[in-house]
């Protein structure tokens, strides 16, 4: 018997490879994001700086340090909400942060460009700094707010442009929310996490992704913005 005769839908035609209409957001990826190498290499030195002068010897030395202490704060010390995001409580703690600042980066620069993505997190480190100030009494340090605030953003992103991506690229938010609400979790059972400043960093970077336009639909460069600015 002869098969009956198929009808031929859009999926099962290949795109023009002249004028593809889906991007592909991992190659256009750079290894080397340039704000997130400058801000590891900020937090290493910052880092060096404490292990020098002391100040992970106690409570006090890391406050003197520069550490967000929601007491000083509310007193008018704001700076704190600034230093506090490149202080860090050991190596461990300084590690983990830089590879998952390197890997957020290459997220983050390719979606929004080197300037908005630093833009987005300071931005969003500065709205998690102030939450943990105000939510709990103890000393807090490290950069852990602003990365949640850019996997808040890029989560964003991916949901607001699902259609411009292939597949494989639009897992890169589901990952992160994944990873985002494991750590959550984890920071819950752990209390010597500062989850205040995760959970206002995360809100920031909701907000930052609808706030902040991307570079890949400006026409900033080849096929829609292969070049960031």
């Amino acid at each position: 018997m002869a098969e009956a005769p198929r009808k031929i839908s859009a999926d099962m035609l290949a795109e023009d490879p002249f004028h593809p209409s889906r991007l592909d957001f991992e190659k256009g990826m750079s290894a080397a994001p340039l704000f997130a190498l400058v801000l590891i290499g900020a937090n290493v030195l910052a880092y060096s700086w404490e292990v020098a002068i002391g100040a992970l010897k106690s409570k006090e030395t890391i406050i003197a340090a520069g550490a967000i202490y929601g007491e000083k704060v509310m007193a008018g010390q704001t700076w704190r909400l600034f230093t506090g995001m490149f202080l860090h409580a050991g190596a461990g703690h300084l590690v983990g942060n830089c590879l998952a600042l390197y890997v957020l980066g290459l997220a983050s620069q390719r979606a929004w460009g080197a300037r908005r993505s630093l833009c987005i997190y300071f931005t969003t480190g500065l709205a998690a700094s102030l939450l943990s100030a105000v939510s709990q009494p103890k000393p807090a340090v490290g950069a852990s707010g602003a990365i949640f605030g850019l996997i808040g953003a890029i989560i964003v992103f991916f949901y607001r442009h699902s259609g411009s991506f292939y597949i494989r690229s639009r897992r890169i938010g589901s990952a992160l929310l994944g990873w985002g609400l494991f750590t959550l979790a984890m920071g819950y059972l752990t209390p010597y996490v500062d989850n205040w400043a995760h959970l206002g960093g995360l809100a920031a970077g909701i907000i930052a992704g609808f706030v902040f336009p991307s570079v890949l639909f400006e026409g900033t460069g080849p096929a829609g913005g292969d070049t960031p600015a």
